[in-house]
């Protein structure tokens, strides 16, 4: 009989931006409780989805490959509004706002803005004077207004991108190999499976934990990170960086929305994204491959197009051309034709669903991964990071994050 489990439990802090966490990491587990459960199968949503959304899958998987399957609701995935979030203006939103209407003879008072609903109000009443120009001849008839607002995810968290959304992953591995609600037989393989940014976290979580991680699935993902994903790229570029862009609310404006976060391009401020905070979320990382390789060798399986409008293949070419030198089992899909079953396009996921994806590629990698003598394994990594050295390790029933200068990691050695 499928039986599932939702849990509860205190997670990691922001300990980059010293941040004390206020939410808990949420997380769901699915079982047979008819049989021994030898591999834990985590299936990472991406962005736009949550466990919510993957219930199906995840009693497809337990019927047919006699896993356990875990999903997350890690860090931040509340972040769009399918998912709970919602909008708010920010200062920059709101000096975006202001130019943007003087360029139209509209002179706001964005202070009062402080609601959703004033929010809306305006957007309305500017998307009413464009049509009206319009109408009346004043303005061309293709004209629009490119405006932004911010995202205020679920739970009053943030965008702190890739880092916390991985350690809780692995958090919630941690716990449920010490706590089982399912027969366990010895020891117990993992495998994570995800498309898009659930790809990512999956390499990321290899890369924080190899002794932890057998195998990884993965569909589309990039070897680094998209800048527009973090949240401060309205700094730069609104329309440029903005995570997406939509008319569906006003059909005069161009909305475009970034997830709120606390870290910022201003290199003066404490909570600069440095190349230090770029390179550990970075899969693409020779330095940090070879030091993972060290550890534990994952195995991994991944498709990607050709013709990907948002992560170009050249990076996954180039990770797993690294990786296999470096003595990991790659199996990469370049897709450049359409099958019609299994590959449905040419764009960014290939239109492959994880249902077809689990099928295909599932038995293949359990047939692969052999268990691994935990107790040998090593079970800290650190990375060197520019001015910063991060330090992962298992400890204390969860995972232990340290992050010290590089300076003072030198003379503790």
């Amino acid at each position: 009989m499928i039986l599932s489990k939702a849990y509860e439990i205190p997670s990691c802090d922001d300990v980059e931006l010293n941040i004390k966490r206020q939410s808990k990491l949420e997380f769901k587990v699915f079982y047979d409780d008819e049989f021994e459960v030898k591999t834990l199968l985590f299936i990472i949503p991406g962005f736009g989805a949550d466990i919510n959304s993957i219930h199906y899958v995840s009693e497809y998987a337990v019927r047919n490959f006699k896993v356990a399957v875990v999903n997350v609701n890690y860090h931040c995935i509340g972040n769009r509004p399918q998912t709970g979030s919602s909008f708010y203006l920010d200062d920059i939103d709101k000096l975006i706002l202001e130019h943007s209407c003087k360029s139209l003879g509209i002179n706001l008072n964005t202070k009062d803005l402080q609601t959703y609903e004033q929010m809306s109000e305006t957007f309305r009443f500017i998307n009413a004077i464009i049509a009206k120009g319009k109408a009346e001849g004043r303005l061309d008839s293709n004209f629009f207004l490119n405006l932004h607002v911010s995202l205020n995810p679920t739970k009053n968290e943030y965008q702190n991108f890739g880092l916390m959304q991985a350690i809780d992953i692995l958090n919630a591995a941690i716990y449920i190999k010490q706590n089982p609600p399912f027969k366990m037989g010895g020891g117990i393989s993992i495998i994570m499976i995800g498309d898009s940014h659930g790809g990512y976290l999956a390499h990321l979580a290899a890369k924080f934990a190899p002794w932890l991680v057998d195998g990884v699935i993965d569909n589309s993902s990039y070897a680094k990170f998209l800048w527009r994903l973090i949240g401060f790229g309205k700094e730069i570029d609104f329309m440029q960086y903005a995570e997406f862009a939509t008319f569906d609310f006003f059909h005069h404006i161009n909305t475009h929305c970034s997830t709120k976060t606390f870290w910022t391009s201003n290199k003066a401020h404490p909570n600069f994204f440095s190349p230090s905070r770029r390179q550990i979320r970075y899969i693409l990382e020779p330095t940090h491959l070879e030091i993972q390789s060290k550890i534990s060798k994952t195995s991994y399986v991944s498709y990607h197009s050709f013709y990907d409008e948002y992560v170009s293949i050249n990076e996954k070419i180039e990770l797993y051309d690294s990786m296999k030198k470096l003595g990991f089992s790659v199996d990469f899909h370049k897709i450049d034709k359409i099958d019609g079953r299994f590959v449905k396009n040419l764009k960014h996921g290939l239109g492959i669903s994880m249902k077809l994806l689990i099928k295909k590629e599932l038995p293949k990698l359990l047939n692969k991964i052999s268990l691994k003598s935990k107790n040998e394994i090593q079970k800290s990594v650190s990375y060197p990071c520019e001015d910063l050295l991060y330090k992962f390790s298992e400890g204390e029933n969860a995972m232990k994050l340290e992050i010290k200068t590089m300076l003072k990691a030198k003379q503790n050695e």
